[in-house]
């Protein structure tokens, strides 16, 4: 690669243009709309912004489109069919039996699923690499810390089981070594695992999309507590979620903001979990590939098993002066946060960046109930320039990134 010349434009200068742009053009909140036509959704898919959708006959009074009469008759009658759909009763024990088999549910420490956690290399590793051939005894130093994504472990029980670790109908003595439990799969669950008799009672897609975006490759649901949090990433679909019980606050970065993220290649790992002793579960975090090959370039993608991921937490920021140090490029963003309340549904456009945390609900009989929520993921369009354009943005950000 060129050197820069005194003449060249840097990457990164080029992006904080790029940015700057785009905030001039687009508005800082997230707007909350009444239910669309596929008309109207297509236009939101074009943009490529999200917002919000509200499942509510109220918020499409016919009074507000005096002009529109089909399309008021249509949408109300779109809106009340979904509204219809057993989904939105569902109650704990009906779910229980509609659900007799064991399901898969994820398992974390603390609540962070698919996370960044910092990892220390055994003491053994750490005595070896400070000991020298002649066989004299030095001084240890202070091992390094590495950072590693970390998927959860993962237990089968019943949702009966899994209900009474969510909100448990008795009161029970607290523990804070209790592990988090989330029901957070993301093979389509209800499609193709015990879950499945559930999709029954849900919209196999929403009648505004299929015209768009066509047939949903995946259809998951999400159940889950105020402990359970989901670190910062992006995914490479078109995301209609739909909140049925409590509410769920995402915080929101566009594409074009990937620079201000600072992600990094990190190696994977996963939790494995002993629940032997129920008020202690013992957690280890295994490495994936525990014995890279040393003789191996951290630049040659082919054998290169590591992974981007971001590592700065919206709601934990560190202090100012170390934020302005350690991530330069982050005030240069423009975080959006939205609230999604039951009967409401997101629309979150494909590669745009996303942090997520929850709050529970409840049931119609007034007992504490988990947020339940549930998405489809349709394949984005590869067609046209969008693609592209990411593509050429995402390399301009390896770009500036080794200019720091």
């Amino acid at each position: 690669m060129a050197h820069p010349t005194s003449h060249s434009i840097s990457a990164s200068s080029i992006l904080l243009s790029l940015i700057e742009d785009y905030h001039s053009f687009n508005p800082s909140v997230v707007p909350t709309l009444p239910y669309p036509t596929y008309l109207e959704f297509s236009k939101q898919v074009s943009r490529g912004r999200p917002c919000v959708y509200q499942l509510n006959p109220e918020s499409n009074n016919p009074e507000s489109h005096v002009n529109e009469p089909s399309r008021t008759a249509k949408v109300h009658a779109e809106i009340e069919s979904v509204l219809s759909l057993r989904a939105f009763s569902w109650s704990r024990d009906s779910l229980c039996k509609k659900v007799p088999q064991d399901v898969e549910v994820a398992v974390t420490p603390d609540g962070r699923a698919d996370a960044l956690y910092p990892l220390t290399p055994s003491s053994n590793s750490a005595a070896d690499s400070n000991c020298k051939n002649d066989g004299e005894a030095h001084p240890k130093s202070e091992p390094e810390t590495e950072q590693v994504f970390v998927q959860p472990a993962a237990v089968t029980m019943s949702l009966s089981s899994l209900f009474e670790k969510l909100c448990p109908r008795l009161p029970s003595s607290s523990n804070d070594e209790e592990p988090v439990h989330y029901l957070q799969s993301q093979n389509s669950n209800l499609t193709s695992t015990t879950l499945s008799p559930l999709l029954s009672d849900l919209p196999a897609n929403l009648p505004f999309a299929e015209p768009v975006l066509g047939d949903p490759e995946a259809i998951n649901i999400w159940m889950g507590t105020g402990a359970s949090v989901t670190s910062t990433h992006r995914d490479p679909y078109e995301n209609l979620y739909l909140v049925l019980r409590g509410s769920k606050t995402f915080t929101l970065w566009p594409p074009v903001e990937e620079l201000c993220l600072h992600a990094e290649k990190v190696r994977t790992a996963h939790h494995t979990v002993d629940l032997t002793d129920a008020q202690h579960p013992a957690f280890t975090i295994t490495l994936d590939d525990a014995d890279p090959d040393p003789n191996k370039s951290e630049t040659d993608s082919d054998t290169d098993t590591r992974i981007p991921w971001i590592p700065i937490d919206p709601l934990n920021l560190p202090p100012a002066n170390i934020l302005a140090s350690k991530y330069p490029y982050y005030r240069h963003s423009h975080p959006l946060t939205v609230t999604i309340r039951e009967r409401e549904i997101l629309y979150l456009p494909a590669g745009w960046f996303h942090h997520v945390t929850q709050e529970c609900g409840t049931w119609d009989n007034g007992e504490k109930a988990p947020c339940i929520a549930v998405n489809y993921w349709f394949d984005m369009d590869y067609e046209g320039e969008k693609y592209a354009m990411r593509e050429m943005l995402g390399r301009l950000v390896e770009a500036a990134r080794m200019e720091i």
